[in-house]
């Protein structure tokens, strides 16, 4: 601890010629963490094919749906803003043009 508060200064910021950790240099504790996950999610892959495929199907596909997230980019959720509650949106017309401007409807 001593050699810590010589390091720094009464703001904790490293004194000039002291950068710190070595650049790259990992978190001790981050390290070890991230070695256990990587046991854990071995250990478990050799019965992860097994237990998938003796899952319901809806199961399974709730699972597909959650893993897209992941590899897929979500689409944006659009709302729709029509004002007061009293007004009813009854009819929605679409016209389809061609890069001119030129209506394809015709």
């Amino acid at each position: 601890m001593e050699n810590i508060e010589k390091s720094r200064t009464e703001k904790g910021t490293f004194l000039p010629g002291n950068d710190g950790r070595p650049k790259g240099a990992k978190n001790k504790l981050t390290q070890e963490k991230k070695e256990k996950i990587e046991w854990v999610l071995s250990t478990l892959e050799v019965y992860l094919e097994e237990d998938i495929l003796a899952m319901h199907s809806t199961d399974r596909v709730k699972l597909w749906l959650d893993l897209q997230e992941y590899i897929n980019p979500k689409l944006q959720r659009v709302n729709l803003d029509v004002g007061p509650e009293d007004k009813v949106i009854t009819k929605i017309t679409f016209e389809l043009v061609d890069s001119s401007g030129k209506s394809l409807d015709e």
